[in-house]
């Protein structure tokens, strides 16, 4: 079974910078994005490696995963299931002009980010039900370490799934380019933790306030799944 898994962002995005959503669209990394994805492989190499890299089929995602794996030299695997969240209409547009086009249903999505869709798009329940099944068969596979190159919004979705996260605290955890997440899963917990520009490990998860960490270890069931919360 699964005893070890890293969460990896893509690297910056020229389309990051400019604060523009990207979803299933995309955009090059910047050269802060190629380093930090160097950053992330020199420091996951260090702590002994990868089984096997499952990879979003997005081209920010490839050119990350591809610079990670020069340090890795894992199995590379793509799958669909990491892919971001779908952003429908909003897709390609900065935050500035979603705001002004959609007045309401920007005010509607600050009200309750975790089940807001955009027009045409997904919220977090429906990437939930999109990726279970995929981690379901990640923690009870024989690979014992290993690594996923996905989105900052999956993300959150992954760590949902395992740490059995409550919808606030979900949208409460944040994914910065430049670092990972580790998750080790230990008898009946999963620890998390992570690191900033390879330094770590830090215990817990980054928030959005900056002001802490989320310290809860989830008791999980015989088949490995977390309890409670929306895992």
């Amino acid at each position: 079974m699964m005893k070890t898994l890293y969460i990896i962002r893509h690297g910056q995005t020229e389309w990051n910078v400019q604060a523009r959503m990207q979803g299933r669209l995309d955009s090059a990394l910047t050269c802060m994005g190629q380093q930090q994805a160097g950053a992330h492989g020199a420091a996951i190499g260090a702590l002994g490696g990868v089984d096997v890299l499952y990879v979003s089929p997005l081209g920010r995602t490839r050119e990350t995963a591809d610079i990670l794996n020069s340090h890795l030299d894992a199995q590379m695997r793509f799958e669909e299931a990491l892919m971001e969240r779908d952003c429908g209409a909003w897709s390609g547009l900065t935050v500035s002009e979603v705001a002004d086009r959609w007045p309401v249903e920007w005010r509607a999505r600050s009200h309750d980010p975790f089940n807001h869709r955009p027009p045409e798009g997904e919220n977090l329940g429906d990437m939930l039900t999109r990726v279970e099944a995929f981690l379901r068969m990640l923690q009870l596979s024989g690979e014992s370490t290993v690594g996923l190159v996905t989105h900052g919004i999956m993300s959150r979705c992954v760590l949902t799934h395992y740490l059995g996260l409550s919808a606030e605290e979900a949208m409460g955890v944040k994914h910065p380019n430049g670092i990972f997440y580790r998750l080790q899963f230990v008898e009946s917990e999963v620890r998390p933790s992570y690191f900033i520009n390879g330094d770590g490990p830090r215990a817990g998860l980054l928030r959005e306030d900056m002001g802490g960490t989320i310290l809860r270890p989830i008791e999980k069931s015989p088949i490995g799944e977390p309890q409670g919360g929306m895992g």
